[in-house]
């Protein structure tokens, strides 16, 4: 499975954010647990979607005293514009050069043409479900081509020593469609657990 495992500890990072000054993992640390989601960014609907399943938890996953930070390969013009258009609740941050999503071992795996292929058209026949944050209009070209990209997905929750207790990762396109994240009731239960 790809991704940093449970145990270990989750390497450290600061990243612009789309809602002002940068923001780190060392933030959170001795202070509330972490949620680290990696996703695509607003150029794709299923990620919105998601964004969307975290948004109306997220008063709940607070109370449980945890923050989500999902870090996208928007570049920051466009993760601004974001910001400006839609409520975001929870901080969006740019890795547009991978750096941080490398540091996670998320691979980007290397398909051949008729895999590409494959997934493009798993996608395209997937509905991604309801958004609270639909695009109106088609992404930058930035965001489209990341979208194309063949990257993996990561969901992870860091306790407040800095140690990954749960990890969720792999590709985003499987058999049966998008690769989905936990439902709020399933993160709650998690954050309960870790205490």
């Amino acid at each position: 499975m790809a991704g940093i495992a449970v145990g270990q500890r989750a390497p450290s990072f600061r990243l612009p954010s789309a809602q002002g000054p940068e923001v780190g993992l060392d933030d959170f640390q001795g202070k509330q647990h972490t949620i680290v989601w990696f996703t695509k960014g607003m150029g794709c609907p299923f990620c919105r979607t998601q964004m969307s399943q975290l948004a109306r938890s997220h008063e709940e996953i607070r109370a449980r005293g945890a923050e989500v930070l999902e870090i996208s390969v928007s570049h920051l013009p466009s993760a601004r514009v974001y910001a400006q258009k839609f409520r975001l609740p929870f901080s969006y941050l740019c890795d547009p050069d991978y750096r941080v999503r490398k540091d996670w071992e998320l691979a980007a795996p290397a398909y051949g043409p008729v895999q590409l292929v494959s997934m493009m058209m798993k996608g395209m026949t997937n509905s991604p479900g309801p958004s609270d944050f639909p695009m109106g209009r088609m992404a930058p070209m930035d965001e489209a081509r990341n979208v194309m990209r063949p990257d993996e997905m990561g969901f992870f929750i860091v306790d407040k020593q800095g140690f990954v207790r749960y990890s969720l990762a792999g590709e985003y396109m499987t058999a049966k469609g998008s690769r989905a994240i936990p439902t709020g009731a399933e993160i709650v239960r998690e954050l309960e657990a870790i205490g």
